[in-house]
C-alpha cells in the first residue's frame, strides 16, 4: 500500500512539473496601419509547435519553457521574430514587404515561390467569386483575368458557360480549358441528353473556393501535355487552419430580372402590330376587301393587346445560405462547410437549387508524414425548359414570335390553347399552359474528391500520391403534355434518362530541393511524376407516348407505348510520365524546363503517345545592384517561355475502325459501318511563346503586367471530305494550322492610402488576333454562317454584302460581287463574299475600383467587349415582313415609308422574303456592363464585436449586370452571346439586386 501511494506522488510530482515548464503566450497581430491580420503563422522557432490568428488578430499558445522566439508571418508581410523573456503578452505589427519572396503561385502539380516564377499566370482570390449570385463559378470569371474570356449566352440557371483562353485555337475539338479541382482533372461542361442544357460545374459552391489559378502559357501549361492546349484552370478548395474552432455564416437574398434588351428589340404592341400589317398589305397589293378581312381575321378592333415579353418574364428570387468551420492544431486541421443556393431564371419556369457540401481534412502523422482528404459534394435540381433556337416551348423566344392580339386566356380566366382560328394558337403555343404542365427535370448529384499521402524520404526529398475521383449522377426526366404544345401529335410524350459518369485521377509524385551552393544562392527543385485517369461514362434512356389524358401522370409508366429503350456507354484513359525542373540564382535568375509523354485511349494506334515540353526564363532586375538607387522600382521582372501542349478534346472511338448494330433490317437487327476510323489520328500541338514584364512601383502600391504571345497550332483535327464511294463523307484527319497572337495588360494599383481612407483600381485589356494559317489543298472550307480561308479570322463571316436602303424606293440593295461596283435589289443575285466582318472580338477586359472609409466601402466592376459581330439567326421572323403575322422587334417603327426617308429598315412588303438575311443578320457587339456593384459596412470595433460574441459581421448590398452600354442603335439583343457570337433567343441573362451578411464567430 505504501509503494502504491509513493508511486502516486511521484505521478503527481511529475504532472506538476510538466506544467510547470509550460506557459500561456497570448497576442494581436496588426498590420502598419492598425488594420487586424487574421490567419497569420505564429510558430515557436526550431519546432512545431504553432497556431494562427483569428479574424480579429489575436492569438494563445501555449509554449515550452525553453521557447526564446517566437516566428510571426503571414503573406505579403516581413516575417517578425518576438523575444518572449520575461514577458506573456505581446501587440506585434507586421510590415509590408517590398519584395514578396516567399510568396508562393501554383503551377502544374505544385506550388513555386513566386520570385522564381518563369509562367504567364493569373490568381483569383476565393472573396472575389465569393457570394456572387451566379449558379457557376465559371460565370464568376469574366473579367477578373487579362485573356480569359467569359461568355453567356443562355440566362438558364446552370446553363453551360463559354470559356476561352488567349483566343480558339480548334476547327472541331474541345476549345475549352482544362479544369483541375484539388488536384482532380475533372470533365466538365453539358453532360445532358434529354434537356436544354447543363454545366458540371455548377455544383461546386463558389464559396467552398480558397482561390483558383489561371494558367496561360507553355511553361505553365505544357506539364498537362495533351489536354493543356486551350489554358488551365486550378481549382483549390478551402481547408482548415491551426487556431481556435471559428465559424463563418453567409447569406445573401434579393431578386433578379431580366438585364438588358435593347429598344430595338422589344417587341411592338398591338397599335403598331396593326399599322405594319395594314401597311405591309397595302405594299403587297392586296385589295381593300382582302385588307379590312386580313385585319380582322387577326383581331383587329377587339380591343385584346398582350404583352408577352411581360407575361413570360419575372422577378425571380435570389438567395443562398452557407455555414463553415475551421479548426485544427499543428498535427491536424478541419475545414468543412454546408450551403444551399436558389435562383429563379428572369423566363418563366426555369429555377435551379444547390444543396452542396465540403470537408477537407490534413493530418500531420509526424514531421515526415501526413495524410489529407477532401470531398466536395454537389446536388442540383434543375427545372429547365428548352431554351434553345427555334423552340415553341421556349418562353422567351415565343414572347417574340406570338401576336399582342393572341388571348393567353379564355372567358373564364382557363388557358386558352385553341388551335382553330388567328386569336388563338394554331402555329405556336401557349407558352403560360406549357409551362405549367410540361416538365424538365435535372437531378445532378456530383462528388470530386479523394485523398493524398506525403512522406518525407530525405531532407529536400519528398513523396506524394494522390488519387482522386469525380463522380457524376444525372436524372433527366422530359414529358410533354398530350393537349397542347410539342406532345400533342403522339398524344403525350416522356423521356427519362440516367448517365453516370466517373472517372478517377492517380499521380504518384517525387519532388527534391537543393541548394547547389554553400551560400545556398542556387538552387535546384525537381519534379517526376507518373499519372493515369480512366473515364467512364454509362448512359440509360428510355421514351413512350400515349399517355392517358391529363398532365398529372408524367411517369412513362402511365403512357401506352413505349417508343425507347436503349443503352450506352463509352470510356477512355490517359497515361502519363511528366517532370520538370526550375532552377534559380540569388533570386535574381530562374531557369524552368518540363516534359511530359501522354499516351491515350483516343487516338490511332500509329499515334498514342506524344511528347510535350516547354522551357520558361526569367530575370528579376530589380535584384540587380545596379537597380539599388532606383527606389521607386520595387519590383522588374522579364521572363520568357516556348513550349508545346496538345488537344485532346474528341470523340473517345473516332481513331477505330466501327461497325454498329441497332440498325433496322426489314424487321431484323442490322449492323453497319459507322466510322471509318484513322489509325494515324492524333493530337492537335499548339507551339507557344510567351514574353511577359512585370512591374511594381513605390513598394508595389502600383502593379503592371503586361504579356505578348503568340500560339500556333499544328494538325488541327477536322473532318476532310473524301470521296462518297468509300460510303461516307468525310474522314477526322490532323490538317490544317491556326494561330493566335495578342497583347495582355494588366495594371492594379492602390491610388490613395491615408489614415482610414484607400482607393484601388484595377483594369486589364486583351488584344488577340485569330488567323487561319493553312487548310487541306488550301481550299475555303464552310462553316455553318463562317467560312474558314487561309489569311483570315476562324469566325470570318460569309454572306451576301448589304450596301443598304435606297431612300428613293425603300428597297434594299446588294453588292452583286466582292468589288461592290454595282448593286442588285434582288437578294439571290449578290453573291456571297467575306464582309470583313468577324465574331471574334478584338478586345475585352474589365474596369474594378474600390474604396474603403473606416468600415464602410463600395466597388464596382465595369466589363467591356469591342470589334466583334453578333448575328441574329432568326431576325427573318421579327424583321420586316417575310413572316407578317408574327411578333416584330421595335425597329421596324424605323421603316422607310416615303422617298427621301434614310434609314436602314426597308419598305414593309407583305411576304417579301429576304429582307433580313446576309449581312443584314450582323451587328456591333460592343458593350460596356456594369457588372458588379457592392456598397457595404464591415464593422471594425473590435470591442463591439467581442461584446457581440463575433470575431467579424460584414453587411453589404450588391448589384448585378444593373447597366448596359450598347454601340449598335439597331442591335435588337443583348450582345453578351456566346464564344460564336450567335444570338439563339436563350434565356435572358438576369440582373439581380440582393442584400448580403457574413458573419464569424
Amino acid at each position: 500500500m505504501r509503494s502504491i501511494s509513493m508511486l502516486f506522488v511521484c505521478l503527481l510530482l511529475c504532472i506538476s512539473q510538466l506544467f510547470a515548464q509550460n506557459r500561456t503566450i497570448k497576442g494581436s497581430v496588426t498590420d502598419d496601419k492598425g488594420a487586424f491580420v487574421a490567419n497569420a503563422s505564429v510558430v515557436v522557432k526550431g519546432t512545431s509547435i504553432g497556431t494562427v490568428t483569428d479574424a480579429g488578430g489575436n492569438f494563445s499558445i501555449s509554449v515550452p519553457a525553453s521557447a526564446r522566439i517566437l516566428v510571426i508571418s503571414s503573406l505579403n508581410f516581413a516575417p517578425q521574430e518576438i523575444n518572449l523573456s520575461g514577458k506573456n503578452q505581446f501587440s506585434i505589427k507586421l510590415l509590408p514587404t517590398a519584395e514578396n519572396l516567399d510568396e508562393v503561385v501554383v503551377t502544374g502539380y505544385g506550388t513555386v515561390k513566386k520570385v522564381n516564377s518563369t509562367a504567364s499566370q493569373a490568381k483569383i482570390g476565393g472573396k472575389q467569386i465569393e457570394n456572387v449570385p451566379v449558379a457557376s463559378l465559371d460565370r464568376g470569371l469574366q473579367g477578373k483575368v487579362a485573356g480569359l474570356q467569359s461568355s453567356s449566352a443562355n440566362g438558364q440557371p446552370g446553363s453551360n458557360q463559354d470559356v476561352r483562353i488567349r483566343g480558339i485555337g480548334s476547327f472541331t475539338a474541345s476549345a475549352s480549358p482544362l479544369y483541375v479541382v484539388d488536384g482532380v482533372q475533372i470533365v466538365t461542361g453539358d453532360l445532358s441528353s434529354a434537356v436544354q442544357t447543363t454545366n458540371v460545374l455548377s455544383t461546386i459552391n463558389p464559396n467552398d473556393i480558397e482561390d483558383i489559378a489561371v494558367l496561360k502559357d507553355a511553361a505553365a501549361t505544357s506539364i498537362y501535355g495533351s489536354r493543356g492546349a486551350n489554358g488551365v484552370i486550378v481549382i483549390t478548395t478551402k481547408r482548415g487552419r491551426a487556431g481556435k474552432t471559428q465559424f463563418r455564416f453567409d447569406t445573401e437574398v434579393g431578386q433578379t430580372n431580366y438585364a438588358n434588351i435593347p429598344d430595338a428589340g422589344k417587341p411592338i404592341g398591338r397599335d403598331d402590330w396593326f399599322t405594319l400589317l395594314k401597311e405591309g398589305l397595302v405594299n403587297g397589293g392586296y385589295s381593300a376587301t382582302q385588307i379590312t378581312n386580313t385585319m380582322a381575321s387577326y383581331g383587329f378592333g377587339n380591343g385584346v393587346d398582350i404583352n408577352w415579353l411581360d407575361l413570360t418574364t419575372r422577378k425571380g428570387t435570389q438567395q443562398q445560405y452557407n455555414l463553415s468551420m475551421t479548426a485544427g492544431d499543428a498535427k491536424t486541421q478541419i475545414f468543412m462547410s454546408g450551403g444551399y443556393f436558389k435562383q429563379e431564371a428572369t423566363n418563366i419556369g426555369a429555377d435551379l437549387k444547390r444543396i452542396s457540401g465540403n470537408i477537407k481534412v490534413t493530418h500531420n502523422i509526424s514531421s515526415k508524414l501526413s495524410l489529407s482528404t477532401n470531398w466536395n459534394i454537389g446536388n442540383i435540381l434543375q427545372n429547365t425548359p428548352p431554351s434553345g433556337p427555334g423552340q415553341f416551348a421556349n418562353p422567351y423566344y415565343v414572347s417574340l414570335t406570338l401576336r399582342p392580339t393572341q388571348n393567353p386566356f379564355n372567358p373564364d380566366g382557363s388557358y386558352n390553347i385553341g388551335t382553330t382560328d388567328n386569336l388563338s394558337f394554331p402555329a405556336h403555343y401557349n407558352p403560360l399552359y406549357v409551362i405549367a404542365n410540361d416538365k424538365y427535370i435535372v437531378r445532378n448529384t456530383q462528388i470530386i474528391g479523394g485523398g493524398s499521402l506525403e512522406y518525407k524520404i530525405l531532407n529536400g526529398l519528398k513523396f506524394t500520391s494522390h488519387i482522386g475521383i469525380q463522380d457524376n449522377r444525372m436524372e433527366e426526366s422530359v414529358f410533354q403534355n398530350p393537349f397542347h404544345g410539342d406532345g400533342v401529335a403522339v398524344g403525350g410524350f416522356g423521356q427519362n434518362n440516367f448517365t453516370r459518369a466517373f472517372l478517377w485521377d492517380w499521380y504518384n509524385q517525387l519532388d527534391y530541393h537543393t541548394d547547389l551552393l554553400r551560400n545556398k544562392k542556387l538552387s535546384a527543385d525537381f519534379k517526376l511524376g507518373y499519372e493515369a485517369n480512366k473515364y467512364n461514362y454509362y448512359r440509360i434512356q428510355a421514351a413512350s407516348q400515349n399517355y392517358p389524358p391529363t398532365a398529372d401522370l408524367p411517369l412513362a409508366t402511365n403512357a401506352a407505348t413505349a417508343t425507347q429503350g436503349s443503352a450506352d456507354a463509352a470510356n477512355y484513359t490517359f497515361a502519363s510520365m511528366y517532370s520538370s525542373a526550375n532552377f534559380s540564382y540569388d533570386s535574381r535568375f530562374s531557369l524552368y524546363g518540363s516534359f511530359r509523354r501522354d499516351g491515350s485511349s483516343r487516338f490511332g494506334a500509329n499515334n498514342q503517345y506524344g511528347n510535350f515540353w516547354a522551357v520558361g526564363a526569367a530575370w528579376n532586375i530589380n535584384n540587380e545592384a545596379f537597380m539599388e538607387q532606383l527606389k521607386a522600382i520595387s519590383l522588374l521582372k522579364l521572363r520568357g517561355s516556348y513550349g508545346s501542349t496538345g488537344n485532346a478534346g474528341i470523340g473517345n472511338y473516332q481513331w477505330r475502325q466501327t461497325y454498329g448494330y441497332g440498325a433496322n433490317y426489314n424487321g431484323n437487327a442490322g449492323g453497319t459501318f459507322n466510322n471509318i476510323g484513322n489509325i494515324d489520328l492524333t493530337w492537335e500541338k499548339t507551339n507557344q511563346t510567351d514574353i511577359g514584364l512585370d512591374l511594381g512601383l513605390f513598394k508595389n502600391r502600383i502593379n503592371i503586367v503586361v504579356d505578348w504571345y503568340k500560339k500556333l497550332t499544328d494538325g488541327l483535327l477536322f473532318n476532310k471530305p473524301i470521296s462518297l464511294t468509300t460510303g461516307f463523307g468525310s474522314i477526322l484527319s490532323n490538317v490544317g494550322k491556326i494561330e493566335n497572337k495578342g497583347i495582355e495588360f494588366t495594371i492594379n494599383a492602390r491610388a490613395v492610402d491615408i489614415r482610414n481612407f484607400s482607393w484601388d483600381i484595377g483594369f486589364n485589356i486583351s488584344h488577340n488576333q485569330n488567323r487561319v494559317v493553312s487548310l487541306p489543298g488550301g481550299q475555303d472550307i464552310a462553316n455553318g454562317i463562317f467560312r474558314l480561308s487561309e489569311g483570315r479570322d476562324i469566325q470570318s463571316y460569309y454572306t451576301r454584302a448589304l450596301k443598304g436602303v435606297d431612300p428613293a424606293t425603300g428597297v434594299e440593295l446588294w453588292y452583286k460581287d466582292a468589288t461592290k461596283a454595282t448593286t442588285t435589289p434582288t437578294y439571290a443575285s449578290a453573291a456571297l463574299q467575306f464582309v470583313d466582318k468577324s465574331g471574334s472580338p478584338s478586345y475585352f477586359g474589365s474596369l474594378s475600383n474600390s474604396f474603403s472609409y473606416k468600415g464602410y466601402y463600395i466597388s464596382g466592376d465595369l466589363y467591356y467587349n469591342y470589334g466583334n459581330y453578333v448575328t441574329d439567326r432568326y431576325s427573318q421572323y421579327f424583321l420586316n415582313a417575310q413572316f407578317p403575322t408574327r411578333g416584330k422587334y421595335a425597329i421596324n417603327l424605323t421603316r422607310w415609308q416615303k422617298p427621301g426617308d434614310i434609314t436602314s429598315i426597308p419598305k414593309y412588303i407583305y411576304g417579301q422574303t429576304n429582307q433580313s438575311n446576309g449581312e443584314r443578320q450582323l451587328y456591333k457587339g460592343d458593350y460596356v456592363r456594369l457588372r458588379n456593384i457592392t456598397i457595404g459596412y464591415r464593422m471594425e470595433d473590435k470591442n463591439l464585436l467581442s461584446k457581440l460574441h463575433l470575431t467579424s459581421l460584414n453587411f453589404y448590398v450588391r448589384g448585378t449586370n444593373i447597366w448596359t452600354k450598347t454601340y449598335d442603335k439597331l442591335l435588337p439583343f443583348d450582345p453578351e452571346q456566346g464564344a460564336d457570337s450567335q444570338n439563339n433567343e436563350g434565356f435572358l441573362n438576369p440582373k439581380t439586386i440582393t442584400l448580403g451578411l457574413n458573419i464569424g464567430f
